[in-house]
């Protein structure tokens, strides 16, 4: 018989030890030592190789812009889709009356007078829609429940509160322009630009490219501004040009529309506006009241902003939040017939028991969705799509013109 053959001494594993096996034992025998430092060395792991980290953001969406819809929400909203002819209100129409009654007397022992007649209008507004819709494929959903992946709710949720502000963005804060869709044609909710308007502005203003209206621009509902001054608001414009925002200015502009209007100007109306002339109405606010700070040094103290401190000081300010008492409402959203936003006065209280100005909800508000696990799946709508639909059918309606206002081309 011939002599086993003799095994290499790099190869003593080979008899049924793996080459991790090997190391885990930890035995190298006759194995070199700096063979062994030499494998160690190059098995190194940092944060410089591909596929070794990866980010986790999260389904979670943080909006990268301004949600702000402060003239959306400062208007009030009443339901009317439970209105009836037996109730005491009807929804998206109204009579109004105009052209009060004359003083009547008689002489002693005299002839009863002809009666007189007040005039009798009708308004009637048309149900705008305002939408929401999203689709997610249904792979997109899968992955949201298997991978760091936005789903359906995520998308739904962020997408409903978009629908406010868009609404305040598009709708109520929009501009009216020369040859713009007149109303009838319009879907979208009404401008206040054409809420609160007057035939004289029509004719003899200017919009905010400085073009002159055409006929029928601030048309609104069924009223035609040409013919129906009686559905006038309070405008005060300047036809050739802005004019500076003064105290002056705005007192007089009070002064005037307290004298027309049908509400207390000073307790029942909220001014909305932008930013820059919310900043500008402050300022005379305060330059008006003639406000003063004083305080001996003992009063002066720090405030912590975290884990810092502010100067030492008096926290005061000169910043008023309203004019004469009237609420000043900014938005990043506004209407500017000049250089600064123009200033429209909103009435706050009721007319015969209804608010005077109000978004009406004509029907409930209709949502519908559609895919995976809903009654309507995917044979139903043909697509493999998570879908869902949310509609307001509404209207600004406006119940007595004379109450609202507005001061236009301004500059600061």
């Amino acid at each position: 018989m011939s002599a086993p053959a003799s095994t290499h001494p790099l190869m003593g594993y080979a008899g049924g030890n793996s080459p991790g096996r090997f190391l885990e034992s930890n035995v190298v025998g006759d194995v070199p030592m700096d063979w062994d430092d030499g494998l160690l060395q190059r098995a190194q792991y940092d944060t410089t190789t591909e596929a070794h980290i990866n980010a986790i953001y999260t389904a979670t969406l943080y909006a990268q812009y301004n949600s702000q819809h402060e003239w959306y929400n400062a208007l009030t909203q009443v339901d009317r889709f439970n209105a009836s002819l037996e109730g005491p209100v009807t929804a998206k129409a109204y009579r109004a009356a105009t052209d009060p009654v004359d003083l009547q007397s008689h002489s002693e022992g005299g002839d009863v007078p002809a009666g007189q007649t007040m005039g009798v209008e009708e308004v009637e507004f048309d149900p705008k829609r305002s939408d929401n819709v999203i689709e997610v494929s249904d792979l997109q959903e899968i992955r949201s429940a298997i991978e760091d992946a936005v789903g359906f709710e995520e998308f739904w949720q962020l997408q409903q509160e978009q629908l406010d502000l868009a609404i305040d963005r598009d709708g109520l804060a929009y501009g009216v322009m020369q040859g713009d869709t007149q109303y009838a044609a319009t879907d979208e909710i009404t401008t206040l630009d054409r809420v609160i308007a007057s035939s004289d502005e029509e004719a003899n203003a200017v919009d905010p490219n400085g073009n002159a209206y055409d006929d029928g621009d601030l048309d609104y509902g069924t009223v035609d501004r040409t013919n129906d001054d009686w559905a006038d608001s309070f405008i005060d414009f300047d036809a050739t040009g802005p004019r500076q925002l003064t105290n002056d200015l705005f007192t007089s502009f009070l002064n005037s529309f307290n004298e027309f209007a049908d509400v207390d100007v000073y307790n029942n109306t909220a001014i909305l506006t932008g930013h820059d002339t919310a900043g500008v109405l402050s300022e005379l606010a305060a330059e008006r009241n003639n406000v003063r700070n004083q305080a001996a040094m003992a009063d002066f103290r720090s405030e912590d902003v975290g884990d810092g401190s502010t100067i030492k000081g008096l926290s005061g300010t000169a910043r008023y939040r309203d004019y004469d008492g009237i609420p000043i409402v900014g938005n990043q959203h506004a209407i500017k017939h000049g250089d600064i936003s123009s200033i429209f006065l909103v009435p706050t209280d009721t007319i015969r028991g209804q608010p005077r100005l109000a978004i009406e909800q004509f029907a409930e508000p209709y949502v519908e969705t559609a895919g995976r696990g809903q009654s309507q799946g995917y044979l139903a709508t043909g697509r493999f799509r998570e879908e869902a639909l949310m509609v307001l059918n509404h209207e600004v309606v406006n119940r007595d013109f004379s109450s609202c206002g507005l001061l236009r081309d301004l500059s600061e």
